[in-house]
């Protein structure tokens, strides 16, 4: 998260260094107990298994095209980032203090989906004097949870989104630089569980998909329910069936409902937000 609007904090929950560390070490799967024995090597977080350029992927909102970037398979379970703000003004964040994280692809907890820490300094800080989790909990700075949830998926160095000419922005990890792309605090959660809306993919009753249908979703951002993150339902069609037939999701509901589809809700999300047709 490059900025964003200050974080709405739960003034009831300002947590310990202590505090904070055993979150994590709950949360994700011991973020702290996979901390490599050996000196992380010098340069950017790189070789990530993720492509080079974000694929941008057309699809059917209520019968009319939509645009999503697709990040592929993801958790549905956010992971802590720290946010710096100033002590003295809470809703200030800190000018050119990178975003922390602790985690990245590859690695146990990892998803592309946070929720925001902010991380209050006193006066004089410097920025970018702490650029790890350790450093954090070492200072001795209050942490704050809230209950915003980014949508920031780390990327290799040079990552492109197609289509557009947003930026990675710069974060670190460990104490090395991590790049991420903000897509921002769209996803509604509760807690750190992220929402996730149905996206539906069509299937041959064989199990293949179906060639040239394009997914369809129900909801878009400024809706109630929408989500960056999806569940992946199965439409399963027969033989018959003429591709992009269906583009709007109460008409899917209409025929699983008549019988001329199934609807299966399989265990996978996927980390698609939905962007302008164009740039």
């Amino acid at each position: 998260m490059e900025s964003a609007s200050a974080p709405r904090p739960r003034s009831f929950v300002v947590l310990t260094v202590i505090a904070v560390a055993f979150l994590l070490v709950g949360i994700g799967a011991g973020y702290l107990l996979t901390r490599p024995a050996a000196p992380a090597p010098p340069g950017p977080v790189d070789g990530l298994t993720r492509p080079s350029q974000i694929p941008r992927v057309f699809g059917w909102y209520n019968g009319a095209d939509v645009a999503y970037l697709d990040y592929g398979a993801m958790t549905n379970v956010a992971a802590p980032i720290l946010v710096f703000f100033q002590q003295a003004s809470p809703d200030t964040m800190v000018a050119g203090q990178n975003n922390v994280i602790d985690t990245i692809p590859g690695q146990p907890g990892y998803t592309d989906f946070w929720q925001v820490y902010k991380v209050l300094v006193p006066a004089g800080y410097v920025p970018n004097s702490i650029r790890s989790f350790e450093g954090a909990m070492a200072s001795g700075f209050s942490i704050e949870a809230t209950d915003i949830i980014v949508n920031c998926p780390v990327v290799n160095p040079g990552t492109t989104i197609q289509g557009s000419n947003q930026p990675p922005v710069s974060g670190w990890y460990r104490d090395r630089e991590v790049f991420y792309f903000d897509h921002g605090a769209n996803s509604e959660s509760e807690g750190s569980v992220v929402a996730t809306p149905p996206i539906y993919v069509f299937f041959r009753s064989d199990g293949t998909m179906v060639s040239g249908q394009r997914n369809v979703i129900d909801v878009v951002p400024g809706d109630a329910g929408y989500s960056d993150l999806w569940q992946v339902v199965k439409v399963i069609v027969d033989s018959a069936y003429a591709p992009n037939s269906l583009r709007d999701a109460s008409d899917i509901q209409a025929q699983a409902t008549a019988g001329g589809v199934t609807l299966e809700v399989a265990g996978i999300y996927v980390n698609c937000p939905v962007v302008p047709i164009e740039g």
